[in-house]
C-alpha cells in the first residue's frame, strides 16, 4: 500500500499563477480585438457573488461541525470533505476570474474618457473583480472550515 500525501492548503501563493497568466491573457487578448465584443452586463457578477455567499454560510457551518459546536447540526464526513474540495476549487476559479477583471481594467482604464463603452465595461470589471475577490475569500475559509483544530500539522 502507497503512502499519499495528504492535500495541502491552498496558499496565496499558489493563486498567484492563475491571476497572473489569466489577467495577462485577457489583456492581451483585448488588447487586439476588444472593438469586436458586445458590452458587459451589469449582472456578469452576480452568480460569483452569489456562490461566495454561500461558501461563507457553508463555511461558518462545516467549521462548527468540525468543532463539535453544541448548537451545530452534524454533517457526514464526506459531505466536509467535499466542502474542503469545492473551497480549493473555488479558490482557484476566484482568482482566474480576479485576474481577467483585473486585466480588464488594466485594459479599459486608459480608454474610460474617450470610448463611451470602456466606462460600462470598467464598472462591471470592477464589480466581477469584487466578486471574484470575495469567492477566492470564501473559497480559502471554505477549505479551511473543513481542518480538524485538533490537528498538529500546518500544511
Amino acid at each position: 500500500m502507497t503512502n499519499r500525501p495528504a492535500l495541502r492548503r491552498t496558499r496565496w501563493s499558489d493563486l498567484l499563477a492563475p491571476f497572473l497568466v489569466v489577467g495577462i491573457t485577457t489583456y492581451a487578448f483585448l488588447e487586439f480585438s476588444y472593438h469586436s465584443y458586445l458590452q458587459l452586463q451589469f449582472l456578469v457578477p452576480v452568480p460569483l457573488a452569489a456562490l461566495a455567499v454561500a461558501e461563507l454560510v457553508a463555511a461558518r457551518r462545516v467549521r462548527a461541525a468540525v468543532r463539535h459546536d453544541p448548537n451545530a447540526k452534524p454533517m457526514a464526513a464526506l459531505v466536509i470533505a467535499r466542502c474542503v474540495a469545492l473551497g480549493k476549487a473555488s479558490s482557484v476559479v476566484g482568482a482566474a476570474v480576479a485576474g481577467a477583471a483585473a486585466g480588464m481594467l488594466a485594459r479599459l482604464l486608459p480608454d474610460v474618457r474617450t470610448v463611451d463603452l470602456a466606462g460600462q465595461d470598467a464598472t462591471v470589471a470592477a464589480l466581477l473583480l469584487a466578486a471574484a475577490l470575495l469567492l477566492v475569500g470564501g473559497g480559502l475559509l471554505l477549505e479551511r472550515a473543513g481542518v480538524d483544530p485538533g490537528s498538529d500539522t500546518r500544511d
